[in-house]
């Protein structure tokens, strides 16, 4: 059954979405926890996101800007409400209804509580002390929630001596070691522009948080999720981590090169600034490569026997590839390789990723229309279920837009009574002015 509002009350109709009945509390901001939360969303569940009008998700940035806000607002301008529109904010936050309560009042507290009773999940990537400090840690909420499952991402686990440091994904490739092994030989160490840990962390919480439903399904009994950032991100490494564990041997950058392949880079293509990726792993894709290309005599070239060979002699053989990818624009040479069983990739800017036919194919993009922002093209969930449909694109709440809702159709209280909380400031749909 899918439940949505209409009005201040909420109703059920029948549907087919996975998760449909399960109700999730989201304290996360940023990017990992709202990641997560939003697969939920799509796959059905109700996600209820609760801010303070004083702290807002970090992703909305500050109630009034400066002219010089480094946040993409759509067409550049910021709007009469700018939290409302920021592009981070409303490409996490879709399918989400939005609650606001100081959880630093009693009052707020209370009906925190209140919530915490009438949900399935709790989510939150606080520093690892924050909701104890406020006295709604694990303790206090399976107290009013047995069966509350509460995943508590930080950024370097629940215990241990670094338990209360903070992080973003920027440091995390960093300390985890990722960065270790990106970039170029004898360059810096660099960081992916996505920030790379946020959205694997969101996507491994997904299924953490599906094994804790699974084991409630069987025990009846909520639990505590403990995921750490910086573990994940590690993870990540694990093959360099085993090499350096048996032989001390350290992993070293190689730019776009790889140590079992070659020939294995990027490629230069007609146009301006247009290439493509090519990696040939085995001698079968070596010689498709050569036919590809229109050598075949490469095969029995002594300097390409084998796949050693070609890396001895990688920079040639690139001089080689690269005369031929530059008479072809990158999806041609992408079409071509494939055909001969050679793994290649046109190398996408984000303006041909959005239209990507294949992509469109898939159904991959939602168009979203949204009160702030406007038209804009969002994706969806990077999976499908043959039995199941996931829930069409829900555009990003605005602040608070569901405090009646929520606090009215699920804690029973009044119009009155939530206007009284607006006028003491505990709940409300505008940022406090010094946010």
């Amino acid at each position: 059954m899918k439940k949505s509002w209409v009005g201040h009350r909420l109703v059920t109709t029948p549907n087919h979405l996975a998760l449909d009945g399960l109700r999730i509390l989201d304290l996360s901001q940023v990017a990992a926890g709202p990641y997560a939360t939003m697969f939920f969303g799509y796959m059905g569940a109700e996600v209820i996101k609760l801010e303070s009008r004083s702290r807002m998700d970090i992703n909305r940035g500050r109630a009034r800007p400066g002219p010089n806000d480094p946040r993409v607002y759509t067409g550049g301008v910021q709007g009469e409400r700018p939290y409302d529109r920021t592009a981070h904010h409303i490409h996490r936050n879709i399918n989400k209804l939005s609650v606001t309560l100081d959880l630093a009042d009693p009052k707020g507290k209370e009906l925190f509580l209140g919530l915490i009773k009438v949900c399935d999940v709790l989510v939150e990537n606080y520093r690892s002390t924050v909701m104890d400090r406020l006295g709604l840690g694990y303790d206090a909420v399976s107290q009013a929630n047995p069966q509350l499952i509460y995943l508590k991402i930080s950024s370097q686990g629940a215990t241990g001596p670094e338990a209360n440091y903070g992080s973003l994904g920027s440091t995390l490739e960093q300390t985890a070691g990722l960065a270790s092994v990106t970039g170029y030989e004898d360059g810096l160490p660099l960081m992916t522009n996505e920030v790379y840990p946020d959205p694997v962390v969101g996507i491994l919480s997904f299924g953490a948080l599906m094994a804790a439903l699974r084991r409630r399904r069987q025990t009846g009994r909520g639990c505590l999720v403990d995921l750490s950032q910086r573990e994940v991100t590690s993870m990540l490494l694990g093959e360099s981590v085993l090499d350096f564990s048996v032989t001390g041997r350290v992993a070293a950058t190689m730019g776009n090169k790889h140590r079992d392949m070659a020939p294995q880079g990027v490629y230069p293509c007609s146009g301006e600034d247009m290439w493509v990726a090519v990696s040939a792993r085995t001698d079968d894709e070596w010689l498709g490569l050569c036919r590809a290309i229109g050598q075949p005599g490469l095969a029995d070239d002594a300097r390409f026997k084998d796949t050693w060979s070609r890396q001895a002699n990688h920079e040639a053989l690139d001089e080689i590839i690269s005369s031929w990818t530059r008479g072809f624009d990158h999806y041609q040479v992408m079409h071509l390789l494939q055909a001969e069983g050679v793994p290649a990739g046109a190398v996408l800017k984000g303006s041909e990723t959005i239209v990507d036919p294949h992509l469109e194919a898939r159904g991959f993009w939602d168009v979203v229309d949204h009160p702030e922002a406007g038209v804009y093209k969002q994706t969806t969930t990077p999976w499908t279920l043959s039995k199941s449909r996931r829930q069409p694109t829900v555009p990003a709440s605005g602040l608070g837009e569901h405090n009646y809702q929520v606090l009215g159709g699920l804690l029973g209280l009044s119009t009155s009574e939530i206007d009284a909380l607006v006028e003491q400031g505990i709940t409300g749909d505008v940022p406090d002015p010094s946010a």
